[in-house]
Order: C-alpha cells, then structure tokens, then sequence
C-alpha cells in the first residue's frame, strides 16, 4: 500500500514529540508507573468537556478480584420512563500497559451522548505487574456480570456493544469470543479503532512504513509485548492475536476503523478481510491521514481534538444504524453527528 501523510496538525504534534524524544521508546519497567502519572496529569490538564447526564464508578464481582468500572449515563429522563439503553462496554487502548478510564474520559463521554447509550468503562489489571492473562480474565468478569445485571443498570440487555482502541480493541475481541462461546451472551456489534489483532509479529508493511517516528512505534510495541505477554508461547494465541483465530464465524457485525499512518493499519485490514471471508457484517473505514491512538491526540494538542470527534461521531452514527437507536433530542439540541469537522475516510468491504 503507499504510504500516507500525517494531517498537518499531527504532523506539527509529530515533529515536537520527535524533537523532545518518545517517552515510550524509553520505556521500562521501572518507570511504567512515572508514565501512568504523566498521562493522568495531562488528560487532567487538557479535559475535552463532554456533558452527560451523570457518570458513577462501580465495582464488578470478578472470580480473581473486583475490577474498578466507570458507568456514563447520557439521559436519566429515558430511564425515569422506563426504558432501557444501549450498552457499550469500551476497554481502553495503551499496550495493557498504561491507560485508564480517566484518560478516555472525553471520549467514553462523547460515545456515551452521541448514540446514545450507556458506556461502561473498564480499568482492567495492567502489565507489567499483571501479565496475560490478568486483563482478559477482568474483561470475562465485566461480560459476565453485564448478562446478569444489565437491567439494573438501566441497559437493554438485547443491544450490548462491545468497544475498544488499540490493546482495547483486542480485549473487545477476546471478551466478546469467549463470552459467546463461554455463556451464551450475546453482543450484538463490535467497534474497533485501530485494534491490535497480531502482536505475535510486527513485520507488516506498515511497520515498515511507520514504526519509527509517527509515535507508536516498534520497539514500543514490542516492550509492551514483553510485559503483557512474557511468554512467547502466548503470542499466537487468539486471545492476544485475534487474527490467527482458526474460526471467527458467528464474530458480530463489526465496525473496524483505522488509521492510515499507524504500524497496526495492516494487521487490522487483514483482521477486516478475515471477518469478511468468514460471512460476517463489517463495515471497515480507512482515516488515511491519522495516526495509531488518534482518539486521545487531544490530550497532547488541542488543535487535534476535531479528529477524534468527527471518528467518534461517524462511529456512533453507525452505531445507531446497527441497533436502530432513536435520538432524544429536543428543539434546543443539536444533534452532535451533524456538526462539522467530520473528516473524509474511506467506507467500504474490504476486498476477499
């Protein structure tokens, strides 16, 4: 594929972060937990203020230990009403290394208002103080226990959508497989923005093309290799690479969305072209000109926070469409999919 050129604000972000040295490239882990603290600190810092109705933490039951989650509420006057919502479990990217709730504030919070729906957000155990198969296990936790108590929580337990960016979209895929074959839940879509879906290798031509200084890069990528997964024996499973799953007939209506200048976009078209040959709906879309994590680029320049909304809102527009969800909206609202700043992509089947 030929290569694409970052926006010109992201590349403005790419040339200071190149300048000033990647913090993941000095990654250790020692200083894993300096890194947390500098990404809470910024996303504090630079807050994309979302409204929403209300937002509470809860703690789900799990069989190893009680996982932390945040639960978004866009419209309490439906609920009053007795209806019931959607839901969309979104796990957070950052190489199950870093990342939060937290962090993905702003954007659980846009989901959460431009469907609508509920967004519950998981904090999962992170590496490299929880290995694989740690986070997995809290994701089969959340699953679990949203079969059981959607209801009370307000969501209809018949549109369940499962959501997640980076190592977040391989979690979605590994907890949506093993809640499906496990417990007969069902989850009726997936939403995936630029997922991992083979960390066993990092030879496609996009690493080639971006791996260096488009700030995910390879040797990032294969730190957190090593911590979340110390075991190379692990690497191929289909937990950890969902594209070297033998079977993924019966996978949801997908929505793969990725980025043109990131060293995931092949192993995530190639994850899109496996969902399609195996009979499964996927809509998949190309941003040619974003970059790996472009949800959360708003933490580091504000002049980039357009991007991330006009993903989220064409992702939430679909969203809709799927589980023919009905807009609350009054006269005095606009609705948020028709603003501006959508940004042209490339919407189609990807090819058998």
């Amino acid at each position: 594929m030929r290569p694409f050129q970052p926006a010109q604000e992201i590349q403005r972000l790419l040339d200071q972060v190149n300048t000033i040295g990647n913090d993941l490239d000095a990654m250790t882990r020692e200083n894993v937990p300096a890194l947390r603290s500098v990404r809470e600190q910024r996303a504090r810092n630079s807050l994309w203020p979302i409204p929403v109705e209300r937002v509470g933490n809860l703690t789900v039951p799990g069989k190893e230990n009680p996982v932390p989650v945040r639960l978004y509420v866009p419209w309490d006057k439906q609920l009053a009403r007795g209806g019931r919502l959607p839901l969309v479990i979104f796990f957070h990217g950052g190489g199950w290394t870093l990342g939060s709730p937290s962090i993905y504030d702003s954007v659980t919070r846009q989901l959460a208002r431009q469907i609508p729906a509920l967004v519950l957000s998981v904090d999962y155990r992170l590496a490299p103080e929880n290995p694989f198969p740690a986070a997995v296990q809290d994701a089969d936790s959340v699953l679990w226990w949203v079969s059981r108590h959607a209801e009370e929580i307000g969501a209809d337990p018949t549109r369940i959508v499962v959501a997640g960016d980076s190592a977040g979209g391989t979690m979605a895929i590994a907890s949506t497989r093993r809640a499906q074959a496990n417990d007969g839940m069902l989850v009726v879509m997936q939403v995936l923005f630029y997922p991992s879906t083979d960390i066993a290798s990092t030879h496609y031509e996009s690493y080639q093309q971006y791996g260096k200084e488009h700030l995910l890069t390879r040797r990032a990528v294969e730190r957190f290799r090593e911590f979340y997964l110390p075991r190379a024996s692990d690497w191929a499973l289909p937990d950890a690479s969902p594209l070297r799953a033998k079977d993924l007939h019966g996978t949801p209506p997908t929505l793969l969305i990725g980025a043109g200048c990131d060293p995931l976009r092949d192993e995530g078209q190639a994850y899109a072209r496996k969902l399609h040959a195996s009979g499964v709906k996927v809509i998949y879309r190309l941003e040619p000109n974003l970059i790996h994590a472009f949800l959360n680029l708003y933490n580091l320049d504000p002049d980039c926070s357009p991007y991330a909304e006009g993903v989220l809102g064409y992702a939430a527009g679909v969203i809709r469409q799927e589980l023919r969800v009905r807009l609350p909206f009054t006269a005095e609202d606009k609705e948020p999919n028709s603003s501006p700043g959508m940004i042209p992509g490339i919407m189609h089947k990807p090819e058998p």
